[in-house]
Formats: structure tokens, C-alpha cells, sequence
């Protein structure tokens, strides 16, 4: 898995091998839409932009996006060559006249209204260059471009990893002063964006091709690959020559070139700039790989977390949707073996689901992101196979999460009895993280997702149950997350049943081997009930001299166990099942 560590961008100075620089950003005035970034290679030699990313720090954040725009899909961008990262691929070619290299979708690093600093990443995680101050807020700064663009200036020959204001022409749609080039007015898009040209390139033919993916998912059919052209006009004799695969060269004046494929397929697609005379001289080349996934069955999530990544999987069992959220689209599922979150950036499922669906037949390719496995689908499973299911946080100690956290990973879980630690805040803060304690034993719980319904409320001073989700960031960082209010389950604590409930006896708690006893009850309008931790009736039984009650199909877990006589609750007590 790749390593993303956050560098302290402002303290490094060196200037990496790969001289890729960043010479355009736009934020277009009357089609936001239209945003992107672009990017230059320098240098005399090609560059291979494997594992490279395009990062954003959003307003003054000190750390940028979780999720950056990896230039992968770009392969080896040519000495002299330009790439460009739109927000909405649809709406930079309707307005710009061709596709960009990569339609990164919007919220990435290439959407930015122009307060945010955005820089380039290499494969060993190295600051390349970088536009704007990280931790500064862009608004009212030398590097602010809202509804406006900001462009290199065409002295500059180098990258680097700190922002040099007197290296940038800004526009944007506010007054700043003491900056060295910076004007005021909005700009549209219409004659003065020019993604794709610089005036400090070279006037040089020159061709950049891609594909949107390095591994296409299973079933793709067919993939196109774009191409833009520099300095030189197609039409005519004037073509890009193309050979898929070292067959029979074919040619084409326009872009994209549409490539018929296959499952388990690999494609080199190489291309040429030609006249009339044949090659150019020298000769203008570019290849694009890429291939088309094949699928392998996996029947339950413990063997589709064991499996490896970069592949393509089809879960057949089912899996229970835990948690949902609209940041990426995703969705944490699990089974009885394990757990894994959905990443769906691209928004490939559009089935709608209910916490506690069952979701079969998902498939998709296994990544991981900070070290948080993932499954990323490639089509939509359709509708729920099951709705209704009762969700039983796993029971876990804190000495089991700090010992063993990867084997959680993603599960819904409960500790109980915790303390939290809010000596740094007193109510719960968005993205915050607060060390919780049980016993001598130290794990940490952190507000992870969007809008959460607790946030600002009061932290307890006393021990609390905590449900939620075991998280990964950082390459070993783990956390748990709560999903909403309801993961406090502070209401469903037997001490805040009424005290004149009388005691059940129930024997063995905790339960090992899938049987509870209790005394006989012989009035025939005795029910016994069992609640989940969240409140969810799990089942019921009309007791008449019966001793025991098989739970051997329930999960481990906590529960509650109601009493009830003439339907009146008499008896509540907690049970816990290993």
C-alpha cells in the first residue's frame, strides 16, 4: 500500500529530479465547473508519474485532503509534455474543446475556488512544487485566485517546494496588496484560460495521451484513449499514427481514440505525431498502458481481506451495512468474519440502502488508503438481499484494541466502562481525537465522520459504553468512531431502569456455549425479551416452566434482558454473549 506521510511542506527546499511543475490553476468565473490544475514536465527527460499525487489544503489548513488525485492513470508525461486534472471532465471539454488527462470529479485537489494551496507529490511522497502557504487561509493572499486563474510566469524553469509569489500571475476577484503580481478581476473562460499551453514551453510538436484508469474494471467493453497536440494542427496528412498491442498502425485527427477490450487483457497503445514526410524529426512518441481487470470470487469478507490488493473480486455472501455516509459514498459492511469500507468515490453504486441491509454480490477492486483496506466497487450489487437485520457490536476491552486493532478493522464494536479524556475539550469537535481509558489500558476515540449528531455536545465525566467503527489513518493510527448519539448508549443502562425492578437471575453471563438459564416460570403471561445495545428487539419467548433459552445464532455481543409479567416489565438485566 502506498504511504501518505504529510510533510511540513514550509521547511523543505530541495528540488526533486522529476521537474514537474505546476503552470495553470483556474477557478473560471462563470463556469466553476470548469476548474483544473496543470501540470508541466520541465525537464529534458520523460517523467513516470507512477504513484504521484496532486494534493489540496483546503482554506488555512495545516494538512491537506485525506484523499489526493493520484496521477497514475498520466504514465510517463514526456519532456516538454503538459497534463491537466479537471474537476468535471464533462464541462472542461465542453468548454475548452477537449478532454482532460484526468477527470479527477469534483471536491478533489484540481476543484478549488481559489483560497487553497495545492501542490505535487512523487512516489516517495516528496513535496515536487507547490502553489500557496499551507495553514494559510488563501482568501485576502498573494495567492489567492478566486473566479479568477493564476499562471506561472515564463522565466521559471525549475519546481520547488516552497511558494515564491514573484514566480505567479494571479487574477482573482478581489484586491490584494503588497504582492508582486497580483490583479484585480474576475476572469471567465471564454479566450483567456489556455489549459494545455504555457509561454514558458517549448514551441516544439509535442503529444500527451491517457487513459481515465491504469486497471479497468471487469466487464469494460471498451476504453478510450485522449490525446491533446501541441504545436502542431491534425488534418490531412497531418495525423496520430496509433498501434494497440504491436498491430496494424491505424490513424486518427481527433481525440479519443475508442479501444475495444477484454477481462484479464493488457494494452500498450503507442502513438505518433506524422505528416505528410512521415516522422517527425525527432520523432514525437507516446504510450499509454493499461489493462482490464479479470474476477475472483471471495465468499465471505475474511477471505476478501486476505486477498490481494490491486485485484478484482466479487463478494458472494452477504454483508450488513453498519454505517453509511455521503462523503465518498461510503459504507462500512461486515459478516461474521469481518468488516471493510466501500470507497465510492465515483458514485458506481447507486442502489439505495438502510442501515442494517444486507448487501450480496459486491464487486469491485481491493485497495487501501493510509493503510485502511478498502473495496472499491465497480458496479452497482442492486437492490438490498435482506432489510431489518439486527446489528450486535462486537464486545471488546480496550487491552484487545491497543494488543490486536487491525483484527477490528472496520467493525462495529463496544467497549464498555470507558473514560474519556476531555481535558483538551469538553463537548465533542469535528475530527478531534480523545484518549479513552479502561483500566490501565489506553486506546483512542476520534469524531471522524461529516455532521455528526453529537458534535458539541458534553463529554461525561463518568465511564460510558462506546459503540462504534475501528478506523485506520496514517499507516497505524486506529481509532474508534462513533456513528451518531445512538453509539452512547447511556439509555440503555440497567442502573437507569426503574429500581423497583426485581432481580432475573441468569446464569452463565457471560455465555460461552449459546445457552442462558434462569428459574422457572410457571405463569403462562411470562415473556422474556432481548434488546441489542442499541435498543433493537433481537427476540421473544412466552415462558411457561422453561429454564434456558438458546442464543447460540446470536453474535457476541452486549444485550439487554427484559422480564416481562401481564406486559409489565418486571426484571432488566445485561447480558453479554462471548
Amino acid at each position: 500500500m502506498k504511504k501518505i506521510t504529510f510533510l511540513l511542506i514550509f521547511l523543505c527546499s530541495t528540488v526533486s529530479f522529476g521537474q514537474i511543475i505546476i503552470t495553470e490553476l483556474a477557478d473560471p468565473n462563470d463556469n466553476a465547473s470548469a476548474r483544473y490544475v496543470e501540470i508541466y514536465n520541465v525537464s529534458s527527460t520523460d517523467v513516470d508519474l507512477t504513484d504521484w499525487e496532486l494534493r489540496r489544503w483546503t482554506n488555512g489548513n495545516a494538512d491537506p485532503q485525506t484523499s489526493g488525485i493520484d496521477l497514475t492513470p498520466i504514465g510517463t508525461l514526456a519532456a516538454g509534455g503538459f497534463a491537466v486534472i479537471a474537476a468535471n471532465g464533462t464541462e472542461f471539454e465542453a468548454v475548452y474543446g477537449f478532454a482532460p488527462t484526468i477527470n479527477a470529479g469534483t471536491g478533489g485537489a484540481a476543484d478549488s475556488n481559489g483560497d487553497d494551496q495545492i501542490a505535487v507529490f512523487d512516489a516517495s511522497d516528496t513535496t515536487i512544487d507547490i502553489f500557496g502557504v499551507p495553514g494559510e487561509d488563501g482568501s485576502g493572499t498573494c495567492h489567492e485566485f478566486e473566479d479568477g486563474r493564476a499562471e506561472r510566469v515564463g522565466s521559471v524553469t525549475a519546481s520547488a517546494s516552497v511558494f515564491d509569489e514573484a514566480e505567479w500571475n494571479v487574477w482573482a476577484d478581489s484586491a490584494v496588496t503588497g504582492c508582486t503580481s497580483h490583479t484585480l478581476g474576475a476572469q471567465d473562460a471564454a479566450g483567456i484560460f489556455d489549459p494545455g499551453s504555457w509561454i514558458g514551453a517549448s514551441s516544439d510538436p509535442s503529444l500527451i495521451a491517457s487513459v481515465s484508469s491504469a486497471v479497468f474494471a471487469p466487464g469494460t467493453t471498451s476504453v478510450d484513449v485522449t490525446f491533446s497536440v501541441n504545436n502542431f494542427t491534425l488534418g490531412g496528412t497531418n495525423v496520430v499514427e496509433y498501434i494497440i498491442n504491436s498491430g496494424t498502425p491505424m490513424t486518427a485527427t481527433a481525440s479519443p481514440i475508442n479501444i475495444s477490450v477484454m477481462d484479464g487483457q493488457s494494452y500498450t497503445v503507442t502513438l505518433e505525431l506524422k505528416d505528410a514526410s512521415g516522422s517527425l524529426t525527432p520523432q514525437v512518441l507516446e504510450t499509454v498502458n493499461f489493462s482490464v481487470g479479470s474476477t475472483t470470487t471471495v465468499s465471505d469478507v475474511a477471505t476478501l481481506r486476505g486477498s490481494s490488493e490491486g485485484s478484482f473480486y466479487t463478494l458472494t455472501g452477504e454483508a450488513i451495512l453498519t454505517f453509511q455516509q455521503s462523503f465518498r459514498n461510503q459504507k462500512f459492511i461486515e459478516d461474521a468474519t469481518g468488516a471493510i469500507l466501500i470507497d465510492d468515490s465515483n458514485g458506481i453504486i447507486t442502489s439505495m440502502y438502510s442501515i442494517g441491509d444486507g448487501i450480496t454480490g459486491i464487486t469491485g477492486e481491493l485497495g487501501s488508503f493510509n493503510g485502511l483496506l478498502q473495496f472499491i466497487p465497480s458496479s452497482d450489487p442492486g437492490v438490498a438481499s435482506s432489510t431489518g437485520n439486527t446489528i450486535v457490536p462486537q464486545t471488546v476491552s480496550v487491552a484487545d484494541l491497543t494488543a490486536n486493532p487491525e483484527n477490528y478493522e472496520s467493525e462495529l464494536v463496544v467497549v464498555t466502562a470507558v473514560t474519556v479524556d476531555n481535558t483538551s475539550s469538553a463537548t465533542w469537535d469535528n475530527g478531534a481525537e480523545y484518549p479513552i481509558s479502561q483500566n490501565t489500558d489506553m486506546f483512542t476515540f476520534r469524531a471522524t465522520f461529516f455532521d455528526v449528531d453529537y458534535i458539541g455536545q458534553t463529554i461525561p465525566t463518568t465511564p460510558i459504553d462506546i459503540v462504534g467503527l475501528i478506523t485506520e489513518r496514517n499507516n497505524g493510527s486506529y481509532f474508534i468512531t462513533a456513528r451518531d448519539s445512538n453509539d452512547f448508549p447511556t439509555t440503555l443502562s440497567v442502573a437507569e431502569f426503574n429500581a423497583n425492578d426485581r432481580s432475573l437471575k441468569i446464569y452463565p453471563n457471560p455465555v460461552y456455549d449459546g445457552v442462558i438459564n434462569f428459574p422457572a416460570m410457571a405463569n403462562n403471561n411470562t415473556e422474556i425479551k432481548i434488546f441489542s445495545v442499541l435498543g433493537r428487539e433481537v427476540t421473544s419467548k412466552k415462558l411457561n416452566n422453561q429454564t434456558s433459552l438458546d442464543v447460540s445464532s446470536f453474535s457476541p455481543g452486549i444485550y439487554l434482558v427484559q422480564l416481562f409479567e401481564n406486559n409489565k416489565r418486571v426484571s432488566t438485566n445485561k447480558l453479554i454473549i462471548r
